[in-house]
Protein backbone atom coordinates (compact mmCIF):
# COMPACT_ATOMS: atom_id res chain seq x y z
CA UNK A 1 0.00 0.00 0.00
CA UNK A 2 1.14 3.66 -1.25
CA UNK A 3 0.89 6.49 0.84
CA UNK A 4 0.51 9.63 -0.67
CA UNK A 5 -0.14 13.62 0.69
CA UNK A 6 -1.64 16.54 -1.45
CA UNK A 7 1.05 19.14 -1.22
CA UNK A 8 2.96 21.98 -2.16
CA UNK A 9 -0.40 24.08 -1.89
CA UNK A 10 1.25 27.36 -0.30
CA UNK A 11 1.85 30.82 -1.88
CA UNK A 12 3.44 34.21 -1.57
CA UNK A 13 1.87 35.00 2.36
CA UNK A 14 -0.35 31.98 2.32
CA UNK A 15 1.35 28.80 3.83
CA UNK A 16 -0.85 25.80 3.71
CA UNK A 17 0.25 22.67 5.40
CA UNK A 18 3.36 21.18 6.32
CA UNK A 19 5.52 19.77 4.33
CA UNK A 20 8.56 19.68 5.77
CA UNK A 21 7.13 17.30 8.76
CA UNK A 22 4.73 15.34 6.15
CA UNK A 23 6.91 14.51 3.10
CA UNK A 24 9.38 12.07 5.17
CA UNK A 25 6.60 9.45 5.88
CA UNK A 26 5.19 9.41 2.27
CA UNK A 27 5.72 7.29 -0.50
CA UNK A 28 4.41 9.41 -3.34
CA UNK A 29 3.65 13.00 -3.51
CA UNK A 30 0.93 15.15 -5.78
CA UNK A 31 2.42 18.56 -5.77
CA UNK A 32 -0.47 21.43 -6.24
CA UNK A 33 0.29 23.09 -10.61
CA UNK A 34 -0.43 26.63 -9.47
CA UNK A 35 -4.10 26.83 -10.72
CA UNK A 36 -5.69 26.06 -7.10
CA UNK A 37 -2.44 26.20 -5.02
CA UNK A 38 0.75 26.69 -5.58
CA UNK A 39 3.25 29.31 -7.00
CA UNK A 40 6.74 28.48 -9.47
CA UNK A 41 9.04 28.46 -6.37
CA UNK A 42 6.89 26.50 -3.91
CA UNK A 43 6.94 23.86 -6.90
CA UNK A 44 10.05 23.95 -7.02
CA UNK A 45 10.99 23.70 -3.30
CA UNK A 46 8.47 20.81 -3.16
CA UNK A 47 10.41 18.97 -5.82
CA UNK A 48 13.69 18.74 -4.05
CA UNK A 49 12.06 18.12 -0.57
CA UNK A 50 10.73 14.79 -2.21
CA UNK A 51 13.55 14.32 -4.23
CA UNK A 52 15.37 14.84 -0.78
CA UNK A 53 13.32 11.86 1.37
CA UNK A 54 12.87 9.75 -2.34
CA UNK A 55 9.55 10.29 -2.29
CA UNK A 56 7.91 9.98 -5.55
CA UNK A 57 6.64 13.44 -7.67
CA UNK A 58 2.88 13.18 -9.61
CA UNK A 59 1.30 16.50 -10.82
CA UNK A 60 -1.82 17.18 -9.24
CA UNK A 61 -3.58 20.02 -11.36
CA UNK A 62 -7.24 21.20 -10.80
CA UNK A 63 -9.50 23.69 -12.28
CA UNK A 64 -8.12 27.39 -12.36
CA UNK A 65 -9.78 28.56 -8.84
CA UNK A 66 -7.64 29.71 -6.53
CA UNK A 67 -10.78 31.41 -4.54
CA UNK A 68 -12.15 28.19 -4.26
CA UNK A 69 -9.60 26.31 -3.31
CA UNK A 70 -10.00 24.39 -6.78
CA UNK A 71 -12.93 22.79 -4.97
CA UNK A 72 -15.46 24.33 -7.15
CA UNK A 73 -17.09 22.87 -9.90
CA UNK A 74 -16.60 25.23 -12.68
CA UNK A 75 -18.19 25.05 -15.97
CA UNK A 76 -15.42 24.62 -18.62
CA UNK A 77 -15.32 23.77 -22.65
CA UNK A 78 -13.52 20.57 -23.00
CA UNK A 79 -11.08 21.99 -25.03
CA UNK A 80 -10.17 24.87 -22.61
CA UNK A 81 -9.54 21.94 -19.98
CA UNK A 82 -7.42 20.10 -21.75
CA UNK A 83 -4.91 23.40 -22.45
CA UNK A 84 -5.06 24.04 -18.75
CA UNK A 85 -4.29 20.51 -18.00
CA UNK A 86 -1.34 20.71 -20.84
CA UNK A 87 -0.51 23.49 -19.51
CA UNK A 88 -0.47 22.96 -15.65
CA UNK A 89 1.41 19.01 -15.88
CA UNK A 90 3.65 20.50 -18.44
CA UNK A 91 5.50 22.89 -16.61
CA UNK A 92 5.47 20.48 -13.58
CA UNK A 93 6.89 17.49 -15.29
CA UNK A 94 9.73 20.45 -17.13
CA UNK A 95 10.31 21.54 -13.11
CA UNK A 96 10.70 17.74 -12.32
CA UNK A 97 12.94 16.74 -15.04
CA UNK A 98 15.39 20.03 -14.59
CA UNK A 99 16.08 18.12 -11.28
CA UNK A 100 17.18 14.97 -13.36
CA UNK A 101 13.68 12.92 -11.91
CA UNK A 102 10.91 11.63 -13.97
CA UNK A 103 6.99 12.65 -13.05
CA UNK A 104 5.61 9.49 -11.22
CA UNK A 105 2.21 10.32 -11.83
CA UNK A 106 -1.18 12.53 -11.87
CA UNK A 107 -3.82 12.87 -9.93
CA UNK A 108 -6.63 15.66 -10.57
CA UNK A 109 -7.68 17.96 -7.41
CA UNK A 110 -10.12 18.94 -5.62
CA UNK A 111 -13.83 19.39 -7.94
CA UNK A 112 -11.34 18.15 -10.93
CA UNK A 113 -10.98 14.71 -9.07
CA UNK A 114 -14.75 14.24 -8.63
CA UNK A 115 -16.06 16.43 -11.87
CA UNK A 116 -13.33 13.67 -14.22
CA UNK A 117 -15.10 10.61 -12.50
CA UNK A 118 -18.33 11.93 -13.52
CA UNK A 119 -17.76 13.32 -17.07
CA UNK A 120 -16.06 11.02 -20.13
CA UNK A 121 -15.04 14.51 -22.15
CA UNK A 122 -13.00 15.39 -18.78
CA UNK A 123 -11.94 11.96 -17.86
CA UNK A 124 -10.32 11.35 -21.49
CA UNK A 125 -8.70 14.85 -21.49
CA UNK A 126 -6.68 14.07 -18.39
CA UNK A 127 -6.10 10.32 -19.83
CA UNK A 128 -4.87 12.22 -23.33
CA UNK A 129 -2.29 14.70 -21.28
CA UNK A 130 -1.05 11.89 -19.33
CA UNK A 131 -0.38 9.60 -22.30
CA UNK A 132 0.90 12.63 -23.88
CA UNK A 133 3.59 13.57 -21.62
CA UNK A 134 4.58 9.93 -20.91
CA UNK A 135 3.16 10.06 -16.79
CA UNK A 136 2.72 6.19 -16.32
CA UNK A 137 0.12 6.20 -13.30
CA UNK A 138 -3.25 7.89 -12.75
CA UNK A 139 -4.63 8.16 -9.29
CA UNK A 140 -8.16 8.15 -8.98
CA UNK A 141 -11.54 7.02 -7.24
CA UNK A 142 -11.64 2.86 -7.70
CA UNK A 143 -14.57 2.98 -10.51
CA UNK A 144 -15.82 5.64 -12.62
CA UNK A 145 -14.70 6.94 -15.91
CA UNK A 146 -11.61 8.00 -14.79
CA UNK A 147 -10.08 4.57 -14.39
CA UNK A 148 -11.40 3.95 -17.82
CA UNK A 149 -10.30 6.44 -20.04
CA UNK A 150 -6.64 5.69 -17.92
CA UNK A 151 -6.66 2.21 -18.75
CA UNK A 152 -7.68 2.90 -22.33
CA UNK A 153 -4.63 4.90 -23.03
CA UNK A 154 -2.64 1.99 -22.09
CA UNK A 155 -1.77 3.79 -18.74
CA UNK A 156 -1.47 2.10 -15.37
CA UNK A 157 -4.90 3.42 -12.66
CA UNK A 158 -4.26 3.08 -8.70
CA UNK A 159 -7.36 3.39 -6.67
CA UNK A 160 -7.16 5.76 -4.22
CA UNK A 161 -8.67 5.96 -0.25
CA UNK A 162 -8.74 8.82 1.92
CA UNK A 163 -7.43 8.23 5.54
CA UNK A 164 -9.45 11.12 6.75
CA UNK A 165 -12.61 11.69 4.71
CA UNK A 166 -16.07 9.76 5.57
CA UNK A 167 -17.30 7.80 2.81
CA UNK A 168 -21.46 7.54 2.34
CA UNK A 169 -22.63 3.76 1.15
CA UNK A 170 -22.30 5.30 -2.59
CA UNK A 171 -19.21 4.85 -1.83
CA UNK A 172 -18.59 8.47 -2.55
CA UNK A 173 -16.95 10.78 -0.09
CA UNK A 174 -19.21 12.65 1.84
CA UNK A 175 -19.42 16.52 0.99
CA UNK A 176 -17.52 19.09 2.60
CA UNK A 177 -20.26 21.04 3.60
CA UNK A 178 -21.65 17.95 5.75
CA UNK A 179 -21.18 17.10 9.17
CA UNK A 180 -18.25 14.68 9.90
CA UNK A 181 -16.85 14.99 6.29
CA UNK A 182 -13.30 14.93 7.58
CA UNK A 183 -12.03 12.34 9.60
CA UNK A 184 -10.10 14.61 12.13
CA UNK A 185 -9.07 12.04 15.06
CA UNK A 186 -5.54 9.66 14.86
CA UNK A 187 -7.81 6.97 15.73
CA UNK A 188 -10.20 7.40 13.20
CA UNK A 189 -7.97 7.61 10.37
CA UNK A 190 -5.86 4.71 12.17
CA UNK A 191 -9.46 2.59 11.70
CA UNK A 192 -10.29 3.55 8.52
CA UNK A 193 -7.13 2.62 7.11
CA UNK A 194 -7.09 -0.94 8.86
CA UNK A 195 -10.12 -1.36 7.41
CA UNK A 196 -8.61 -0.65 4.01
CA UNK A 197 -5.86 -3.00 4.29
CA UNK A 198 -8.63 -5.49 4.59
CA UNK A 199 -10.31 -4.87 1.30
CA UNK A 200 -13.43 -2.55 3.00
CA UNK A 201 -14.80 0.72 4.62
CA UNK A 202 -17.09 1.38 7.00
CA UNK A 203 -19.33 3.82 5.72
CA UNK A 204 -21.58 6.94 7.43
CA UNK A 205 -24.14 4.12 7.84
CA UNK A 206 -22.54 1.90 10.02
CA UNK A 207 -22.05 -0.56 7.32
CA UNK A 208 -19.02 -2.49 5.17
CA UNK A 209 -18.35 -2.12 1.91
CA UNK A 210 -16.18 -3.57 -0.39
CA UNK A 211 -13.54 -1.38 -1.35
CA UNK A 212 -9.52 -2.02 -3.17
CA UNK A 213 -7.38 0.30 -3.31
CA UNK A 214 -3.46 0.37 -3.83
CA UNK A 215 -2.77 4.04 -2.45
CA UNK A 216 -4.17 6.08 0.70
CA UNK A 217 -4.30 9.64 0.57
CA UNK A 218 -3.67 12.29 3.71
CA UNK A 219 -4.99 16.01 2.53
CA UNK A 220 -1.90 17.78 3.79
CA UNK A 221 -3.72 21.28 4.34
CA UNK A 222 -5.95 19.73 6.80
CA UNK A 223 -5.00 20.77 10.55
CA UNK A 224 -3.57 17.47 12.22
CA UNK A 225 -2.76 15.96 8.67
CA UNK A 226 0.77 14.85 10.47
CA UNK A 227 -0.30 13.24 13.41
CA UNK A 228 -2.83 11.21 11.49
CA UNK A 229 0.20 10.36 8.47
CA UNK A 230 2.48 9.26 11.74
CA UNK A 231 -0.31 6.84 12.51
CA UNK A 232 -1.01 5.80 9.19
CA UNK A 233 2.26 5.58 8.71
CA UNK A 234 3.48 3.11 11.88
CA UNK A 235 0.29 0.92 10.69
CA UNK A 236 1.19 0.65 6.96
CA UNK A 237 4.60 -0.45 8.58
CA UNK A 238 3.30 -2.80 10.64
CA UNK A 239 1.00 -4.10 8.18
CA UNK A 240 2.06 -7.76 5.87
CA UNK A 241 4.92 -7.02 3.61
CA UNK A 242 2.44 -8.35 0.88
CA UNK A 243 0.27 -5.46 1.23
CA UNK A 244 2.39 -2.63 1.48
CA UNK A 245 3.74 -0.90 -2.17
CA UNK A 246 6.75 0.03 -1.57
CA UNK A 247 8.46 3.65 -2.05
CA UNK A 248 8.91 4.23 -6.03
CA UNK A 249 11.98 5.20 -6.83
Amino acid sequence: MNLNADLGESWYKNTVGNDQELMPLLDSCNIACGFHGGDAYTILKTIELAVEHGVAVGAHPSFADRENFGRKRLEVEDEVLYAQLLYQVGALKSMVESLGEELNHLKPHGALYHYANESPAAAQSIAIVAAELEIPIIYGPPKGYLREFAEAEGLEFWAEGFADRAYEPTLHLRPRNQPGAVLESEEAARTQVQNMLKGHVVATDGKSYPLEVQTICIHGDHEGAVERAEAVREILNSAPKSRIRKKLQ
